[in-house]
């Protein structure tokens, strides 16, 4: 199996190792470069909006994430509810 990571984080990168090497035999890590490789930019942006959207139902965004959308609304209107028109991403509750 092959592990596609942009060692972003050092944490994530020693428990994806520690994982997959302890369930799986053969396990290959390839760093990625996101500028390279476009299905992974648009996976890390799904799942995303995917967590943005889950934290919108909670009602647990951030400051930071509120400002940046700026407001809860625009998030929903402009973001979520154009990804949930996709039909991969409409799967939510599944």
């Amino acid at each position: 199996m092959k592990i596609y990571y942009d060692n972003g984080q050092v944490e994530v990168s020693k428990l994806l190792s520690s994982v997959f090497n302890a369930l799986l035999e053969n396990v290959e890590f390839r760093k990625i470069y996101p500028s390279n490789y476009r299905l992974f930019q648009a996976a890390d942006f799904i799942a995303t909006m995917k967590i943005l959207q889950i934290k919108l139902e909670h009602n647990e965004l951030s400051r930071a994430e509120d400002v940046f959308f700026r407001n809860h609304r625009s998030l929903s209107k402009n973001y979520i509810k154009v990804m949930e028109d996709k039909t991969f991403f409409a799967m939510k509750n599944k």
